[in-house]
């Protein structure tokens, strides 16, 4: 999976406003179809900013032992 930025922009007459965002896809060619019918511009691969922080797994929990 790769990290894509885009501005994406709401069409729904109270929150007339712009982000900026990230998602995750392979091939970035199904952002736009993800967010209809919101409006899906400048499109572009970056980084992954997550690569650092995210969590990617669960590990066994440590068995407490009361006296």
């Amino acid at each position: 999976m790769k990290a894509w930025s885009f501005k994406l922009r709401f069409c729904y007459p109270s929150k007339l406003k712009t982000i900026k965002s990230f998602v995750y896809s392979d091939t970035g060619t199904d952002i736009e179809e993800r967010f209809y019918p919101n409006v899906v511009s400048n499109i572009k691969e970056i980084k992954d900013p997550l690569k650092n922080i995210a969590f990617t797994g669960w590990g066994k929990k440590k068995e407490s032992k009361y006296i």
